[in-house]
């Protein structure tokens, strides 16, 4: 009787479907790829791996989105735990708070590889699958969110709504653009994205988005 596989080979094989699916959407977008592709990328020769181990496109869709904000997240929470420890945390520390968990993702499948490219493309050709995912499994953020609230106060929260819109955006496209760059690297190094004075930027960046002077 051929024996079943064991647990370590059914999470290998599980891993590389979802590192190279997570590339392929995050390179190419997300209704170009087929599960076929995926499959053949992973080096896999059953062309029903992806259905056998995620169900459809969308469920494994889901599981890439939930891996990595899951990663962010922890990152996140653990920051404002932190900061809040000390008191209520001002603008810079609770920026700080939100971006930094977007830097240097690591992961298991590789979501430092290609993670904010992915999403990119899910909210763009997919927005009401990345809303109805992403937000639960991002307790941090909403604290984030909170805090902005609470230190822009004297705005109207339309306007701290909107800037908040604008901030994720570009924080999303900054990181998205450092992620690819490093990503192009054979060391893993970049002459201008792997100073500290970029990620300092970015982080000026949106805090210079959040207080603007109102128009």
């Amino acid at each position: 009787m051929t024996a079943a596989p064991s647990s370590p080979a059914r999470g290998g094989t599980r891993d590389e479907l979802k590192r190279a699916a997570r590339r392929l959407f995050a390179e190419r977008g997300i209704a170009a790829v087929g599960m076929r592709e995926v499959v053949e990328t992973a080096g896999q020769r059953n062309a029903a791996a992806v259905h056998y181990y995620f169900g459809t496109k969308d469920d494994l869709l889901r599981e890439l989105l939930i891996d990595g904000a899951d990663l962010i997240d922890a990152r996140r929470r653990a920051l404002f735990d932190a900061a809040e420890a000390a008191g209520e945390p001002d603008l810079r520390a609770v920026v700080e708070a939100n971006v930094m968990p977007c830097i240097d993702l690591g992961g298991d499948t590789g979501e430092g590889e290609t993670y904010f490219r992915f999403i990119v493309n899910v909210q763009n050709e997919r927005r009401a699958l990345f809303s109805a995912t992403v937000p639960e499994h991002s307790p941090g953020y909403a604290r984030y969110l909170a805090h902005v609230h609470r230190l822009l106060a004297p705005l109207p929260a339309a306007t701290v709504n909107q800037r908040l819109l604008f901030a994720g955006l570009a924080l999303q496209t900054l990181v998205a653009a450092r992620e690819a760059a490093l990503d192009r690297s054979d060391t893993g190094d970049h002459h201008f994205w792997s100073r500290p004075e970029a990620l300092t930027g970015i982080v000026d960046a949106v805090e210079a988005i959040l207080t603007s002077p109102a128009g």
